[in-house]
């Protein structure tokens, strides 16, 4: 049983008179005598999820525009964090509020209000927050600006990323859902990027939008021959694709958006939620700069900025919709709106438009080639201290060239290619349109990658750089005079140029992790097992 009693106040005498109830689990239940009440946790571990439930009366009006719930997190040396709460059913009975404490060990002294028509409640308590073993958000590395690191445990994080646009579409049930995480976390995956808006395959019969960027409009046009059925409008809001009203949202989609980033954060995986994305020209319909368009990034934020492995993506190849000068203003709103500065970026093409941009935590880029070009275009943003992601440099497929049907070894070889720049690169699978329909198909590489981030992990990354002196051919990424790693996309040899020391060397085998002594030709130069790609690490005795 709960051991603390909040107080309630609410507008008439009867609120400020209110009972206060003790609830099961660690719950603590207050009721106003307005009869509004607010449920909550009395204590929560450090990163973990406080969720605060309001339960009211049906205001008048629309409870998603008209009704505003917030929360003020106090500690005693005055820092306070201000939390905004947002409607949860479609009749304005429910409203949640999430906050995720940070201060182990402190006791945090919070007020919920709820204003709107016929509301005007206030209710506060305390909250305990406890000591965990949560890694918690990651973060960008203050020592090593171009890497991540976890904000509780100071531990390096190696990004691995999986394309999953379309993981919470209607045609995928729960346990699909589930399974689609449950593969990413088997195979090594750390990161799923996937979708909160958007109807890229709808059948709209109308005529085309107008042409943006000289690109022809794509309303009713098929998204790249994905399965009948297999890819939905996300019903982000009430209503019909092309007829939704953007001040409603579907409360029951967002739930299981909820569902998905939760079970994300229990299998160690970041969630980047993209806002939304060019087809079918979804943006163009609430508008650019709008109150619709605010009203979606925030409610997105107040939902699920308080998961600490959240990260932003304020859209999906953006440049085709909104210039630069929106990217900054909804990249500077989304920050505003969250208390916990969760990473944030925006996804557009080759160029990265924000490089000098504050919000903006993390490049991505979308570029496609051989293995030297996206090593090549990785190493232009090297002096950018920001950490570079190239998050569509192809998927995989059959036809082996670059693009969206590159064969297993093509995608190996520009993955490992952008890590020796320094970056770090998200995978697609292009069998089946699997990265649009969210499930995971036959791709050979997604069960290859993971030995990547094993030998990335093993050695000092955040400290290393890319050497291009050292090695004659392939890729070499230093601390120098004490670890290197030479990648070989496609065997052969090379020299090394290397300081005067006892390096101990091995071959790792970059399609099954398997490793093997190596022997250097008089310690300056190596020639790999077979014409494959592999990787050679050195290492002072």
């Amino acid at each position: 049983m709960a051991t603390w009693s909040p107080v309630v106040h609410g507008r008439s005498q009867a609120g400020r008179n209110a009972k206060v109830a003790l609830g099961l689990c660690g719950l603590a239940v207050c009721v106003s005598g307005l009869g509004a009440s607010l449920e909550g946790p009395e204590a929560v571990p450090r990163y973990d999820v406080a969720e605060f439930t309001v339960r009211a009366e049906p205001a008048a009006g629309n409870p998603f525009t008209d009704v505003q719930v917030e929360g003020v997190f106090s500690l005693s040396d005055g820092r306070s964090i201000r939390v905004a709460g947002f409607c949860d059913s479609q009749d304005g009975q429910v409203y949640r509020l999430r906050f995720c404490p940070d201060q182990a060990a402190e006791t945090y002294a919070y007020r919920v209000t709820l204003v709107g028509p016929n509301l005007d409640e206030a209710f506060e308590g305390r909250l305990r927050c406890l000591e965990s073993e949560n890694c918690g958000p990651v973060v960008v590395d203050p020592r090593h600006p171009k890497h991540f690191v976890r904000a509780g445990t100071g531990q390096a994080f190696y990004h691995l990323g999986y394309t999953a646009y379309h993981l919470l579409d209607s045609s995928n049930t729960d346990e699909q859902i589930r399974e689609t995480i449950d593969y990413c976390a088997r195979h090594g995956f750390n990161k799923i990027r996937f979708l909160l808006t958007g109807y890229p395959a709808d059948q709209d019969d109308r005529a085309p939008v107008a042409a943006r960027n000289g690109r022809p409009g794509v309303r009713g046009e098929p998204n790249y021959g994905a399965p009948p059925g297999q890819i939905n409008p996300l019903p982000a809001w009430i209503g019909a694709p092309h007829e939704y009203d953007f001040s409603r949202f579907n409360t029951t989609y967002w739930q299981r958006v909820d569902a998905a980033v939760a079970l994300m954060r229990e299998r160690g995986i970041v969630a980047t939620c993209i806002m939304t994305l060019e087809k079918q020209g979804l943006p163009d319909e609430y508008g650019t700069n709008t109150e619709d368009e605010q009203r979606l990034y925030a409610y997105a934020v107040a939902r699920l900025a308080a998961y600490d492995n959240v990260w932003w993506d304020l859209g999906n190849e953006h440049n085709e919709y909104r210039d630069t000068a929106w990217g900054d203003s909804m990249g500077g709103f989304v920050k505003e709106q969250d208390p916990y500065d969760r990473l944030a970026s925006a996804h557009g093409y080759a160029e990265f438009a924000y490089a000098g941009s504050t919000w903006a935590d993390y490049i991505i880029t979308q570029q496609y080639g051989t293995e030297r070009e996206v090593y090549d275009w990785a190493l232009r943003y090297w002096t950018v201290p920001k950490p570079y992601v190239n998050e569509e440099y192809g998927y995989e497929g059959e036809d082996g060239q670059p693009g969206h049907g590159q064969n297993a070894d093509w995608v190996r070889r520009c993955h490992w290619a952008i890590a020796l720049a320094g970056g770090y690169a998200t995978y697609g699978d292009w069998h089946d349109t699997a990265f649009y329909t969210g499930e995971p198909s036959e791709g050979v590489a997604a069960r290859q990658l993971v030995h990547l981030r094993r030998l990335f992990e093993e050695l000092p990354f955040t400290e290393m750089a890319p050497a291009a002196e050292v090695t004659s051919e392939g890729f070499c990424l230093a601390k120098p005079g004490d670890t290197y790693l030479v990648y070989f996309p496609r065997g052969g040899r090379t020299a090394l140029r290397l300081p005067e020391a006892d390096f101990r060397a091995d071959w790792v085998d970059p399609r099954t992790g398997d490793r093997r002594p190596a022997e250097l030709e008089m310690g300056t130069a190596a020639v790999a097992p077979d014409e494959q790609d592999w990787a050679l690490v050195l290492r002072t005795n």
